[in-house]
Formats: C-alpha cells, structure tokens, sequence
C-alpha cells in the first residue's frame, strides 16, 4: 500500500536560503513556494538596487548578476518538478538577447529615445519581422514557464529526482 504524505510549505526564510545556497545549481526540483517566495525577494531587492544603488554601478551590477543567476536556477529547478527541461528558461534568455542586440545595433533605440521620436520609426519598428517574432516567441514561452511554475508539484519521482514536497510511504518504510 503506497501512501503520500505532503510536506509543509517552505517559509520565506527557508526559500531564500535555499535559493542562494543553491545559487549555480540547475538539477534537482523545487517546490512552488520556494520559487514564488525567491521571486517577491527578487522584485523587492532590484527596486532597492534601481533606487538606492543607482549610483555605484559596479555593486548594483554584482548583485543583480547574483540575483538573476539564482531565479534562473529556480525556475529551472521548478519546471523539472513538473517534468519540463529548463531550455524553456534558456530560450527566453536568448531571444531575450537576440532581441535586446537587435534593437541595439538596428538604430532603432536611438530613435525612439530622443525628445520627440518620429512615428514613422515607430510603425517601422512595430512591422519589423524579427521584432514581431522576438515579441510573440517571448511571449508564449514566458507565458508556458509562468503555467509550468504554477501548477502544482508532481508527488512521484520523475527524471530530476524525487519530491520536494511529498514523500511516498510504500508501506514498510516509515514517514519521514
């Protein structure tokens, strides 16, 4: 007889801890509320980067380096807990860049940023192909991670290792 006990759900200070102390790691699983409880985290302190540390642009640099490292290897650790490959969070990332590079070289952020911006610019850059593409790819896989990372976890052991938030009791082992 197999039975499945559920764990209970990580504090905020059990999740930050986790996070960090598994800042490079990108195997293994996460639970829902290390990641969610990891992300509120995330927003709070690039806020106080964006507003306190504006100025030192080496430190802020260091810690959002730090920060954005950490929630990629959660998220990743957490669509493993529902059997998804973490290339999701690799592709968003590149595209990412790619378009980031793209809007870099193509001149059109110069464009747009000056005091009064031509509109014709403006329409050019919303017809542009690889624009188009960049955006709608962007938006279905962050919309598929953001479905992935909030269902719930899996209770058996898949591919990435066991539950982090159930534990099966076959019967003969005692629960933990």
């Amino acid at each position: 007889m197999e039975d499945i006990v559920r764990l209970p759900q990580m504090s905020f200070e059990q999740s930050v801890k986790t996070v960090l102390s598994k800042l490079t790691d990108f195997k293994g699983r996460a639970r829902r509320s290390e990641l969610w409880w990891f992300w509120l985290l995330y927003a709070v302190v690039s806020i106080l980067i964006n507003l306190l540390l504006s100025g030192t642009q080496i430190i802020s640099s260091i810690v959002s380096i730090i920060l954005l490292l950490s929630i990629c290897s959660v998220t990743v650790r957490r669509l493993h807990d529902r059997g998804h490959s973490g290339w999701w969070v690799a592709a968003s990332i590149i595209i990412n860049i790619v378009y980031n590079i793209y809007m870099s070289t193509s001149g059109y952020l110069e464009a747009l940023s000056t005091i009064n911006p031509d509109p014709d610019i403006a329409v050019k850059l919303m017809s542009d192909p690889v624009i188009i593409t960049s955006i709608l790819l962007l938006f279905v896989i962050n919309i598929s991670i953001f479905v992935f990372c909030v269902m719930d976890s899996k209770p058996e052991e898949n591919k990435y290792g066991p539950s982090p938030k159930y534990i099966v009791n076959y019967g003969n082992i005692q629960n933990e």
